[in-house]
């Protein structure tokens, strides 16, 4: 009896006393992982007026707040879509937001094929 209660206690032992162990080595590893991003980042000043990616605006506002990031004037960089990346009018025209000068407007496939875009075709 008595070495089965000593068997059961060293167990526990073993059980409980990772616990501690595996807190303090998963908090270091929270803070090592946040160091090493903020090296990845320049400083905030470095990026002062200028227009970013969307991940690196992220890690910016992560790293130093979005009021830092406001202040300093950086903009997350806007993605602008001039067409809608089809053709129409059976493959002899292209879908964009205006037509260029040497192109006039397809109205018959304007709304049925381009949507909110305009069916441009060379003349």
């Amino acid at each position: 009896m008595e070495r089965k209660s000593f068997l059961s206690f060293f167990f526990i032992v073993l059980l409980v006393s990772p616990a501690s162990i595996l807190a303090k080595t998963i908090k270091e590893e929270g803070e090592t992982r946040n160091k090493r991003q903020a090296q990845i980042l320049l400083p905030i000043a470095s990026y002062a007026g200028l227009t970013v990616t969307a991940p690196v605006f992220a890690a910016l506002v992560a790293a130093y707040g979005i009021y830092a990031v406001t202040r300093y004037a950086i903009r997350k960089r806007r993605i602008v879509m001039y067409s809608d990346s089809h053709s129409c009018a059976n493959n002899r025209g292209w879908c964009r937001e205006s037509c260029f000068s040497h192109e006039y407007t397809d109205w018959a496939n304007t709304f049925g094929v381009c949507g909110s875009y305009f069916c441009c075709r060379p003349y």
